[in-house]
């Protein structure tokens, strides 16, 4: 009698064509063998299956994905993104699925309302078989229970370090930051000053509600007339290949989006961090990112124009302005997460 293949199932913010959760998707995909050995992996969720705009039908076909779902698997794992800062989530799968194994791979834990909500959390998380966390403060808030292996996408063989000629500015907003387009145009045509770069709005998030593509727009209409050369690049457009080809040939990105200054890391170009929630603060730190490349606003991110020395934004050689490698944080990202030295990474 043969044994029973395992079947996994990822769990994400899938289908609603956000870059850093397909990129999520891809990875787990692409490392199943050596993340899950000989398991069948699934993510239910189609790759646009809730892109459209709001359709009679849109809850029932999320419903059926995740009935199918909770049939076939029994191994459910959060898959990176997940941010754990209250417990009603979990309580409620497990409580409708209490047979299965449950996994947290790449996922922040906190910050927390309260104590009491820290103790739920944890309390729930230790009865995972395996949680892996992003970040210094997660793992902190884990009391010793998860492992600290930074972000799944430094799983990816996409991003290695670039080659080639760098030119322009890449701004990667985020709608999920809570500030209208007039704001965040005045924030970036203040933090460019009399530079005046080639700029690439890059919406990262390609929902057409609750995307970054309206806000990527507002803030270029207004650098237009300011007779700024600015063009909008709306992932949804060009897939996860094109944004990390726009990121791999930038002199400098400013993103907003955790996922635009994670992949410009592993790619090796400059990047600085608006830092609107603390996911985004505790990554800049675990990579020792230096000032001014880690502000609370787009105002703040004026120095990074002359920190590399150069208005033009135009040059060859580039100056990482952290202190962690991106080899260092893939190393210990295939140690956490598949057991592997670095140097079993995919080519």
């Amino acid at each position: 009698m043969t044994s029973r293949t395992p079947k996994v199932q990822l769990l994400g913010y899938f289908g609603w064509g956000n870059f850093g959760d397909d990129l999520f998707r891809e990875v787990c995909e692409e490392n199943a063998g050596l993340l899950w050995p000989g398991a069948e992996v699934r993510a239910f969720e189609r790759p646009r299956q809730n892109f459209s705009h709001p359709r009679p039908d849109a809850a029932l076909r999320r419903l059926v994905s995740a009935a199918r779902g909770a049939a076939w698997a029994d191994t459910f794992v959060y898959a990176g993104g997940s941010v754990f800062s209250e417990v009603a989530g979990i309580a409620r799968l497990r409580g409708h699925l209490p047979n299965r194994s449950y996994e947290a791979l790449g996922v922040s834990v906190g910050p927390f309302a309260n104590a009491a909500n820290h103790r739920a959390v944890g309390s729930e998380l230790r009865r995972f078989d395996r949680v892996v966390v992003r970040d210094q403060e997660s793992f902190d808030r884990m009391e010793g229970d998860g492992v600290l292996g930074g972000d799944l996408a430094a799983l990816s063989s996409r991003l290695g370090p670039a080659q080639g000629p760098r030119n322009g500015l890449v701004i990667c907003p985020s709608s999920a930051a809570g500030m209208s387009g007039n704001e965040l145009a005045d924030a970036v045509s203040s933090a460019l000053g009399s530079a005046d770069p080639e700029i690439t709005l890059l919406a990262l998030h390609a929902h057409p509600r609750l995307g970054d593509h309206a806000l990527a727009t507002r803030i270029a209409g207004q650098l237009r007339r300011e007779g700024r050369s600015v063009q909008v690049v709306d992932y949804g457009a060009v897939g996860i290949a094109g944004v990390v080809g726009i990121l791999s040939r930038a002199s400098l990105v400013w993103s907003q989006r955790l996922h635009g200054a994670i992949v410009s890391y592993l790619l090796g170009t400059p990047v600085a961090i608006v830092d609107h929630h603390e996911k985004c603060a505790a990554f800049a730190r675990d990579i020792g990112i230096v000032p001014p490349f880690v502000a609370p606003r787009f105002t703040g991110l004026s120095g990074t124009l002359s920190a590399l020395g150069t208005g033009s934004m135009h040059h060859q050689r580039v100056r990482h302005p952290w202190s962690r490698s991106a080899e260092d944080y893939r190393a210990r990202a295939w140690a956490a997460y598949a057991g592997v030295k670095a140097s079993k990474e995919p080519k």
